[in-house]
């Protein structure tokens, strides 16, 4: 079984639904391959944090009962009964119907809202991670750079639609190693690299439109999640998206942030989409 072939088959395979000879490739492919071992943790995580917490609670026992009466005498003998309660007994079956319906519409809306929104998360952080890597590998080569962070963002503003900011450097500790356009799954986005305590750290800036597309919520402000072996925090600030990569977690906000700043990112698994 190839990656393409076992991500296909992570929703199922979690699901518990995969017949014995295709579970079984699965678990081999799994026992060897590390970044599709990752995508079926983060899938269990997902759902044991999210769809777990969205079911609906159980109807109180009471009214569990009214309903079994209610549907048996739907099906049971006709048993005589005043013409009033003959002509609302329907519309209390419909009720029911009706009720029990939008609850499960309900709550299955919001079960695939957070999904989508996990999915999205889930490519940014993946096509985050990635153009990371090849920066850090020099696989992307800077466009710029020994340049400060003023000249980097005239430059990249210059070459961008949207409204760039770069931080300065409030860090003895962070150096600028350079900048230059790239790419977050088709977005067009501003890369900064960064060297700070002797690690690599990515800043990107995303345009407004694309991080609307997220759905996330304003609070917490800061999105952490650990990504394929990586710390990825995503947050907005006056309409433009950033994110930012590194294997040092929170720590990496130096670049935007001076040490005297009190930034909460915690890193968890999806915190609060």
């Amino acid at each position: 079984m190839d990656c393409d072939t076992a991500k296909s088959q992570v929703f199922p395979y979690v699901d518990g639904e995969l017949p014995a000879e295709p579970r079984s490739a699965m678990e081999a492919h799994l026992a060897g391959c590390q970044t599709c071992r990752l995508v079926v943790e983060h899938e269990s995580l997902f759902r044991e944090t999210y769809v777990t917490r969205l079911r609906p609670d159980p109807a109180p026992p009471a009214l569990r009962e009214k309903v079994a009466r209610l549907l048996a005498g739907l099906a049971g003998p006709a048993v005589p009964a005043p013409a009033a309660r003959r002509r609302a007994l329907p519309w209390r079956h419909a009720l029911v119907a009706v009720l029990l319906l939008a609850v499960g519409l309900v709550a299955g809306m919001k079960l695939a809202v957070v999904r989508e929104r996990g999915d999205m998360l889930t490519r940014l952080a993946d096509a985050s991670v990635d153009q990371h890597q090849k920066l850090v590998r020099g696989l992307l080569p800077p466009d710029i750079v020994g340049v400060s962070p003023k000249t980097a963002e005239e430059w990249l503003r210059k070459r961008l639609d949207f409204n760039v900011t770069v931080p300065e450097l409030t860090g003895r500790d962070v150096t600028l190693l350079g900048a230059r356009i790239s790419h977050l799954d088709s977005v067009e986005v501003a890369a900064l690299e960064y060297q700070l305590d002797r690690k690599h750290v990515s800043l990107f800036v995303i345009p407004e439109e694309a991080y609307k597309r997220l759905g996330l919520n304003e609070k917490p402000k800061f999105k952490t999640l650990r990504h394929r072996g990586y710390d990825v925090i995503v947050w907005r600030h006056h309409g433009t998206g950033y994110t930012l990569v590194s294997e040092i977690g929170g720590r990496s906000c130096l670049v935007c942030h001076s040490p005297d700043d009190r930034v909460d990112t915690s890193l968890e698994s999806f915190v609060d989409l």
